[in-house]
């Protein structure tokens, strides 16, 4: 009850200053995210003694996110529909591995199990990046992976948020 109650009140709070702080329409979610850290950060003895129930807690709603995920789609449904765009999406996927696994191995000799987690937080996010090291049993990796994943989310959430409204400005091209 405590983790559940620590947890709403976190996200009415980011939501209450995304209100009053940020443009009308903008996520609450990037200072959300931040207000948790920096409360997990200025009480870390209360938020360690949340552990055990928000981890069951996070365990419950990332199993309901994987089922609700796995339920929407259809991999045959996009070859059908839009062939080029999984075409291009498996090239991106494919280059993002191979630089990956190139500069990660070759040059910096890195573990493969840590690249392969990394791969899967860049593409995936954290949840997934998680789900693989705890299927794996890489017990070690599982926060890690959680971390790099959430790292991801929280810098391209910061860029986009800068870059939205420059983009916003330049001329739209006319297609047709």
């Amino acid at each position: 009850a405590m983790a559940i109650s620590t947890s709403s009140l976190l996200v009415t709070v980011g939501g209450i200053l995304s209100k009053s702080l940020l443009p009308a329409g903008t996520s609450s979610l990037p200072l959300t995210s931040v207000l948790t850290v920096l409360a997990a950060t200025v009480f870390p003895a209360y938020f360690q003694s949340l552990r055990a129930a928000g981890t069951a807690v996070g365990i419950l709603c990332i199993q309901m996110f994987f089922a609700a995920s796995g339920a929407a789609g259809s991999i045959r449904l996009v070859v059908q529909q839009a062939p080029v765009l999984f075409a291009f999406s498996l090239l991106q996927i494919g280059v993002h591995f191979g630089v990956l696994l190139a500069l990660g191995r070759g040059l910096l000799r890195l573990p493969r199990r840590e690249l392969f987690l990394a791969s899967i937080a860049n593409v995936g996010g954290p949840t997934t990046a998680a789900a693989m090291a705890q299927a794996k049993e890489w017990k070690t990796l599982v926060l890690p992976a959680l971390l790099v994943g959430i790292l991801g989310y929280a810098t391209a959430t910061a860029i986009a948020l800068a870059l939205g409204p420059l983009l916003l400005r330049l001329p739209q091209a006319k297609l047709f």
